[in-house]
């Protein structure tokens, strides 16, 4: 037939458009949280909340599992900045140091002291609930007033022993004197036996917690509410912590929905936030 061209033809043809070097593959598109703007120190300035990811110990991937999961909700984002005009940005990572924790600690103290400097909120990302304490230690020297503390934990993390740890957190926060135990409110601990002791020493104290059952029998929005006006009592601005161990079904079959957990930070949305953070991940 006139006018066709073989395949070993066409296969010259095609060889020869590819030039000498095929063309560069277009740089991927950094992951960051709900698809927020990845941002420098300068970059943070106007922001309301900035997301800093703190891979401590064997969770060094939470920070990026967080930020590929809440890929899906970036229209959430987009939608509540157009309706409320909070201004979301991602500041990347603390680079952590696995043989020198001390040494990520001073790294992620600057990054934090940075997020506060600019006027926004830090909320932090991690999977060892040791992340809350480098956070707790630059808001001890920042506020002028006393912190409130709302934690969403499977545990109660009030171990004297262990203040170096996610299982001592909130001992380190009444130890630092950010907080006084009456703001201290903890939500949906499984009532485990080896914190029998801690839960014991809480209520001598005076923190406010709410077990599993509570909120079974309260209802979630109540105990929020209630969580809310202990916490704000007094203080000058609120940490909300999600441990997402409290939920169902992830490492345990016991826990809060995801629903009443969306519902209760709902209810606390409206406070004046210090600092939060989203930790217990581990994929």
């Amino acid at each position: 037939m006139s006018g066709v061209v073989d395949r070993e033809e066409l296969g010259r043809v095609w060889r020869e458009a590819a030039g000498s070097s095929p063309p560069p593959a277009p740089s991927p598109e950094p992951i960051t949280f709900m698809g927020a703007p990845l941002v420098s120190a300068d970059g943070l300035l106007g922001s309301d909340l900035a997301v800093l990811g703190l891979p401590l110990g064997a969770w060094q991937d939470a920070p990026a599992a967080v930020r590929a999961a809440s890929r899906r909700y970036a229209g959430w984002l987009v939608a509540a900045q157009a309706e409320s005009g909070v201004r979301v940005a991602d500041y990347g990572d603390v680079a952590a140091d696995t043989a020198d924790s001390a040494a990520t600690f001073v790294r992620a103290h600057e990054r934090v002291a940075d997020v506060l400097a600019a006027g926004a909120a830090p909320l932090i990302l991690g999977g060892d609930a040791l992340v809350t304490v480098p956070v707790l230690q630059v808001l001890a020297g920042k506020l002028q007033g006393r912190l409130g503390v709302i934690a969403f934990s499977p545990r109660v993390d009030l171990d004297f022993e262990a203040a170096d740890s996610g299982a001592g957190r909130w001992m380190r926060a009444l130890e630092l004197g950010v907080c006084a135990p009456r703001n201290v409110v903890l939500i949906g601990d499984r009532g485990a036996p080896d914190e029998a002791r801690a839960r014991r020493a809480g209520a001598a104290l005076g923190v406010l917690r709410y077990g599993l059952a509570d909120v079974a029998e309260a209802g979630v929005v109540t105990v929020a509410r209630e969580a809310l006006e202990s916490a704000c009592a007094g203080s000058e601005a609120v940490y909300v912590s999600v441990d997402l161990g409290v939920v169902e079904r992830l490492g345990d079959p016991v826990g809060l929905s995801a629903g009443d957990l969306s519902l209760a930070l709902r209810t606390v949305a409206g406070v004046r936030l210090a600092a939060a953070d989203v930790c217990g991940v581990d994929r």
